[in-house]
């Protein structure tokens, strides 16, 4: 079976199910032990968990993974995610690196689903105090000179005539 896996994958978790044991290369997640259940070198073996079923005890697979990933099953594969025996492969979107990767699971993989995050949309009641309706449409007022600006610009003009007085007389001298 193959899997193809799309680029840029973001947040889902792939729960795959092996029922014969696993040699040691791929328990420790080499990259020729994944490369022989998952047909690729391409997985980052930092994003990849591998359960044995027996070490959970009584919790279950589901609540294994929302506890420790935060999420939840859908309703409808809770079933077949409890009733994987042998071991549970999970794979994160970030072992893909954000590449495009098809998976080629050998015989003993089969793909029982995959974790998609629920959206995460809020709804916020409107603010209703009346600052929060603000003055978006209408123009700025415009800004009254200051008594301090009047003033420089007063005295500003009457240096100028000063100068220009100042000047004729000289020449006229």
């Amino acid at each position: 079976m193959t899997l193809h896996i799309l680029a840029n994958d973001f947040g889902q978790i792939r729960v795959f199910e092996v029922k014969t044991d696993l040699p040691e290369n791929v328990r420790d997640k080499t990259p020729e032990g994944l490369q022989a259940l998952f047909g690729t070198y391409a997985l980052d073996a930092t994003y990849i968990d591998i359960i044995n079923i027996t070490d959970l005890s009584t919790m279950s697979l589901t609540d294994y993974i929302a506890q420790g990933y935060d999420m939840e099953a859908a309703p409808h594969d809770i079933p077949a995610v409890n009733g994987i025996e042998g071991y549970a492969i999970l794979i994160m979107s970030s072992a893909t690196g954000g590449a495009e990767i098809t998976l080629e699971l050998a015989p003993q993989v089969r793909h029982v689903t995959t974790y998609v995050p629920e959206a995460q949309i809020q709804v916020i009641e409107p603010l209703s105090s009346g600052s929060a309706k603000g003055i978006i449409n209408d123009p700025p007022a415009p800004k009254r000179k200051s008594d301090a600006r009047i003033g420089g610009m007063v005295a500003t003009i009457a240096l100028i005539i000063l100068f220009l007085l100042v000047g004729v007389m000289v020449w006229v001298a």
